[in-house]
This record gives C-alpha cells, sequence and structure tokens, in this order.
C-alpha cells in the first residue's frame, strides 16, 4: 500500500480506513524511499488489522536501470536504514536543483515550489518532467533542447543498488522481495527463472508473486518461479488510492493468503535472530 508519503492518493489514515471497510487483516505500508507513513498507519489501525513497516526501495541495477526492492517488518527506527533513505533524498534534491538551472539557462522558468503539487515522496525526475510540461518549459525551449532535458531529469540518481538495498533491509530486520517482477522487462510480463536468477542472487527472500497483473494471471506462473529459485513468495495489490471509471481502487482486489504473511514473519524473525548471534 502506497500513501501520501510517498505517491499515493490516500493518507495513511485514510488508507486503514479503507482496508479495515474491506474487512482485511493485514496491509503494508511500502511507500517509495520514505518511511514517514508507517506511525500514522499503525496509530489509526484497531486490533483487527495489522500494519506492517514496509518500504519500497528504489535500487539501481545493470547502469541506470531500476528495480523495486519491498522491505516487510521493518525496524523503522534502523540507523543504517535511516542514513541511506536521507542519501537518497539529498542526492535526489542535488539533481533537481541541477536539472532546474539547466532550465534557466535555456530560458525556461520553473522553480522548486512548482513541482511540491505532484505525488511524489519528493521532487524527482518525474516532477521534472510535469513540471516541464505544465509550465511551457518544452514549448519555449530553443530546437533539441527539450529533448536533453527530459532526458536530463530522467537520468535519477540511486543511493543504493540492489545487493545494497537488499542487505539495508536485512540489517532493519527485514525481509526483501522483488516488486511486480512483471514490469521488470518492457513487453515481457512472464519471466524465466533463468531472467530473474542474477537479481534473486543479491540476496532476496521473496518474490512477488501476486501483483496487479489484471485477473490476477501472472500469480501461478511467479510461485512456480519462487519455488524453482527456492524463494518465498509475496504479494498484494500495490494500490495507490486511484479509482478506475467504476469508482473502484486496488486495495483489497489482490488478497493474498495468511499463510504467506506468516512465512515472511517467520523469515524476518529467523533473520534478526541470526543478526543477534553474529553481533554478539
Amino acid at each position: 500500500m502506497h500513501t501520501t508519503a510517498s505517491d499515493g492518493r490516500l493518507s495513511p489514515t485514510e488508507v486503514v480506513q479503507a482496508a479495515a471497510e474491506r474487512g482485511l487483516e493485514a496491509i503494508a505500508i511500502t511507500d517509495h524511499d520514505v518511511l514517514s507513513g508507517i506511525a500514522e498507519a499503525q496509530s489509526a489501525a484497531s486490533p483487527d488489522l495489522e500494519v506492517i513497516p514496509g518500504v519500497e526501495l528504489t535500487a539501481r541495477w545493470e547502469g541506470r536501470r531500476s528495480i523495486h526492492v519491498l522491505g516487510y517488518f521493518l525496524d523503522i527506527g534502523n540507523a543504517a536504514l535511516q542514513t541511506a533513505l536521507r542519501r537518497a533524498e539529498d542526492l535526489m534534491a542535488q539533481h533537481v536543483d541541477a536539472v532546474l538551472d539547466e532550465i534557466g539557462q535555456a530560458g525556461g522558468k520553473l522553480r522548486r515550489e512548482d513541482l511540491d503539487r505532484y505525488r511524489h515522496r519528493y521532487a524527482g525526475g518525474a516532477a521534472l518532467v510535469l513540471g516541464m510540461l505544465e509550465h511551457g518549459v518544452l514549448r519555449g525551449a530553443p530546437p533539441g533542447t527539450g529533448f536533453r532535458l527530459l532526458r536530463l531529469a530522467a537520468l535519477e540518481p540511486r543511493a543504493y543498488g540492489v545487493a545494497q538495498a537488499v542487505r539495508l533491509i536485512h540489517d532493519a530486520g527485514g525481509v526483501a522481495s522483488l516488486a511486480h517482477p512483471s514490469r521488470i522487462t518492457r513487453g515481457e510480463p512472464l519471466l524465466s527463472a533463468d531472467a530473474l536468477r542474477p537479481l534473486v542472487a543479491c540476496g532476496f527472500d521473496a518474490i512477488e508473486a501476486w501483483q496487479w497483473i489484471p485477473g490476477g494471471w501472472g500469480s501461478d506462473h511467479y510461485r512456480a518461479i519462487a519455488q524453482e529459485l527456492d524463494v518465498m513468495v509475496s504479494g498484494g495489490s500495490d494500490d495507490h488510492g486511484k479509482r478506475n471509471a467504476k469508482g473502484q481502487m486496488r486495495l483489497g482486489a489482490q488478497q493474498v493468503g495468511i499463510e504467506v504473511l506468516e512465512a515472511l514473519r517467520s523469515r524476518a524473525q529467523q533473520l534478526r535472530a541470526d543478526g543477534l548471534r553474529t553481533s554478539q
């Protein structure tokens, strides 16, 4: 689940209320590269709804490709994780400032304050692109400059690679799952075990089997892939609060059995126990 702490449309409290209305037993708050929505969600939840502290880290893979790394059952007070997230935000702020400077040199007008209206964890490449479109930067740019600015905006810095992201999650007492493998390679929603093996070798505990493929038709495929790669599975609706033409949200539409949750919980407990033994 995503909240207004990153790119969701519902506040953490509203997410919890919507989950309760649908009779869910557990949800995970996994905002992009921030932890700031978790405390509010946990405070708003009744004893009947477990709110699992999580995150979705945007990690570097094979040059400038991005892979999303889900973390569940995190210690959100973990100093190393908090430091890494602050560094990610600082790097992105430097990137935004550099692109805004290039826009100004090209004769365009776009300010950091103009980017605050877009839903994001903090201003980044997507906000820059939207800002350039809505403020006429691209229309007024000299020939060839608009495309260069778009490419520059898209070259977002990453504070951690995939293996580093997995390690951060483990060190914070959590389990790491590969998010929505159906979206990793454009045009190839059902990746093979061989295609995913190098990623899973970075230390993932699970891959997301139940994900937002319409109708859930890819779930059996990724459950089989997980078994072949000897990892667990996770899953969920990846809800951002957006409603379709019928007024429906994804929330609660991609239900996952409680046994999946308990397996991930057991893995997190095992990782924490192993970490304590290592530190002694």
